[in-house]
């Protein structure tokens, strides 16, 4: 009979399936180790499964090795390359390549804000300026406060707020024949034609002024001509003052101190130096030269450092000649003022 031999077939193919249904479950088994490793972490709450979606187990029979080893293949080279993916997108060679165009080799801030979509690119905001609290000054605001003035309106001469003399030349060369008179509502100082030597006078405040931090200003309506000279001065005597000098067309700043005269010029124009002042600048501690056409904006010409006390100085408007002139002309002086800023 044929049954020993249909027997040994049957028993070669149900070991057979065995050793199929066996490594099936042992596929699923990775499979679901897998699954484990790669799906949501146990600490997470389990989502009960829908039953229209769970397979059955005889289901899973109808799969054969090839396919099973396939789809676990497929699940674990997905999950390497998402892995691959992730690393390359979270590491970059330099920061400077994250902000670099792809149009240009050279790292650009701005080109990480430009657009290479569809999509607008963000709008660019520069940051608030922050809020800057100045302290204030201990000497606080300061205070102007006109302690003399002259606007020469009243044709003759205030004898309280002035003397004739020379504060430039000094006595031995004060000429009292040089006519100083206040005419039209001004100050009029006339030197005298062809004199060979100096010959100057002027006024010069009687009392003396401190002029720390103070400045004094005058109008010059016209000045000398030829050779002699216009003179504002601030000084304690002819050897130590310092003053502007009209002369043969230039404005000179000159200084003297201790017999030794110093001086720089410019080309004198009577619309643009029609107001001369002579100021001190406490904080810097200088004498500054000044000029303006209007009397509001003021030019520096020159500044030095105060080499004589300056507490105690008298202030000069003057006008002569040093050398014989034919044609001295006069020189017209108006709205002077002495100035002290003080604290409040």
């Amino acid at each position: 009979m044929e049954f020993p031999r249909f027997n040994k077939k049957l028993g070669r193919l149900i070991s057979s399936v065995g050793r199929t249904i066996g490594t099936s479950k042992r596929i699923i088994l990775s499979a679901s180790m897998l699954t484990l490793v790669s799906g949501p972490s146990a600490s997470q709450p389990r989502v009960p499964a829908d039953p229209r979606n769970t397979i059955q187990k005889n289901e899973i029979s109808k799969y054969s090795a090839k396919y099973l080893l396939k789809s676990a293949a497929d699940s674990l080279s997905r999950m390497l390359a998402q892995h691959r993916s992730h690393s390359s997108h979270s590491s970059h060679k330099s920061h400077a390549s994250h902000y670099s165009s792809s149009t240009s080799p050279t790292p650009s801030h701005t080109s990480h804000y430009s657009s290479v979509g569809p999509s607008t690119p963000p709008v660019r905001t520069a940051p608030s300026s922050p809020v800057v609290t100045l302290p204030e000054t201990a000497a606080g605001p300061t205070k102007s406060t006109v302690v003399l003035s002259d606007y020469f309106g009243d044709d003759s001469l205030s004898f309280a707020k002035w003397r004739v003399g020379s504060l430039t030349a000094g006595p031995p060369f004060t000429d009292q024949q040089i006519g100083v008179i206040e005419f039209d509502g001004k100050l009029r100082i006339t030197p005298r034609e062809d004199i060979t030597g100096r010959s100057y006078n002027g006024v010069i405040t009687k009392n003396v002024w401190n002029m720390t931090g103070a400045h004094a200003r005058v109008e010059i309506l016209q000045a000398t001509s030829g050779t002699a000279n216009t003179i504002f001065a601030i000084g304690t005597d002819h050897d130590n003052w310092y003053g502007f000098v009209v002369e043969s067309g230039k404005l000179f700043m000159q200084g003297k101190v201790n017999g030794r005269k110093n001086s720089t010029n410019i080309p004198y124009s009577f619309s643009q130096h029609r107001f001369w002042r002579l100021r001190h600048d406490e904080s810097a501690n200088q004498i500054l030269w000044e000029t303006s056409s209007d009397g509001q904006t003021w030019t520096v010409r020159r500044s030095m450092t105060p080499e004589f006390v300056i507490t105690e100085i008298q202030i000069h408007l003057g006008a002569g000649t040093y050398v014989r002139e034919t044609f001295p002309g006069f020189a017209v002086f108006d709205n002077f003022r002495f100035v002290v800023h003080s604290t409040q």
